[in-house]
């Protein structure tokens, strides 16, 4: 391997509007903040009244506040730690020079912002980048890990959504229809793996890639408006140079770092539905199930940390296998996971943050610590 440090983008570093365009910069004016404020707690509202009215009949959220004891609630919130940790190492490998404990505190702090802010997922990503900046790593690094952790962090959760969802179809847990929805997420999933591949193993193919993408793009928007400017020609090989030199050494250690974290999320639902009673009606692959789709639809309909969107979704899957007696208990085991995953790292962020912006002890100067992977 060369000298050079993995993760270089070109000849020069990128700049931070590289940065911005890479994870998409926050709404700047303040009638944009508002709005999309309003439309995101909008879709909250409407999630949870959807929610409730589905259960209103089965006693609604008072039924299920009653079957959660405080010994599962504190059970939740051990496990909630447990899974924030499971987080930390695939940040730590895909960022060599950083520590556990820094890793700690950029994920926790995050993902208190992310959960209670829209848009927070961005605004989250620039707190990552002053954080690790603050630490001496570069923009270059950074852009690295950013870009490993979140496509290959993408890639495993679909990968495993798509062998619980098969194995809940062959259990027969799964309502009529989901074998031919399990057969296509198979199908995707597949030919992403394989894009993938071929673009970190080719540049040549990168670059094609992106051409064509490009050129399938422009013939689409000709038909509704002026064709728009794309740039995946440059982008899909940026892409592939940001992201193959890192995961050349690394792609083994962090593909289990990343199937560890999202086990254990899955895992603490199943645990939920055991402790209300629904362990012989719940299966392990079913509660991956409803977390990889509750995952899913979070993304395609970003709130908060998923609220209210994740709610209806989980209570929905989870439901179809239990009978009506029984609904009122998933609904008290999607709100223990839901504190565990949700309300845990709200509090543990807002402390390491403050902790990081008040202790300037562990700070160094800025580049002073740039990734060379070449002695791995």
């Amino acid at each position: 391997m060369t000298s050079e440090p993995v993760g270089a983008l070109g000849p020069s570093d990128p700049t931070p509007e590289d940065v911005d365009a890479l994870v998409g910069s926050p709404p700047r004016s303040l009638g944009r903040r508002l709005l999309s404020g309003l439309l995101t707690y909008g879709v909250v509202a409407l999630a949870l009244w959807y929610l409730v009215k589905q259960l209103r009949s089965e006693g609604g959220i008072g039924d299920a506040l009653a079957l959660i004891t405080p010994a599962q609630v504190a059970l939740m919130c051990v496990l909630g730690v447990v899974n924030l940790a499971t987080n930390w190492p695939p940040i730590v490998i895909a960022l060599p020079g950083l520590r556990v404990r820094e890793a700690a505190v950029t994920n926790t702090a995050s993902a208190a912002l992310s959960n209670t802010v829209p848009e927070g997922g961005a605004v989250a990503t620039a707190l990552n980048v002053a954080m690790l900046r603050s630490w001496g790593f570069t923009i270059r690094d950074i852009t690295s890990e950013i870009l490993v952790t979140g496509t290959w962090s993408q890639l495993t959760k679909y990968v495993l959504l798509s062998i619980t969802l098969g194995v809940v179809v062959i259990q027969g847990t799964a309502p009529d229809g989901a074998g031919v929805w399990a057969l296509v997420l198979v199908v995707l999933v597949a030919i992403a793996v394989v894009l993938l591949l071929l673009v970190l193993r080719s540049e040549r193919f990168a670059v094609r890639l992106g051409r064509f993408v490009d050129s399938f793009l422009t013939r689409v928007t000709s038909w509704v408006r002026h064709p728009s400017h794309t740039r995946f020609a440059d982008d899909v090989p940026r892409f592939r140079t940001g992201m193959v030199g890192l995961l050349r050494v690394c792609w083994g250690r962090l593909t289990v770092a990343m199937v560890v974290s999202l086990l254990t999320a899955g895992s603490i639902l199943y645990i939920a539905c055991v402790m209300q009673g629904l362990g012989g009606t719940v299966t392990w692959a079913l509660a991956m199930t409803a977390y990889g789709l509750a995952t899913f639809a979070s993304l395609l309909v970003p709130t908060p940390g998923g609220l209210g969107v994740a709610e209806v979704v989980l209570t929905s899957v989870l439901a179809w296998a239990a009978p009506e007696s029984a609904q009122a208990a998933v609904l008290a085991a999607v709100l223990l996971y839901r504190l565990a995953t949700f309300l845990v790292p709200i509090p543990i962020g807002l402390v390491t943050y403050l902790y990081w912006r008040t202790s300037t002890a562990w700070r160094v100067d800025v580049d002073s610590k740039p990734v060379d992977l070449s002695a791995r």
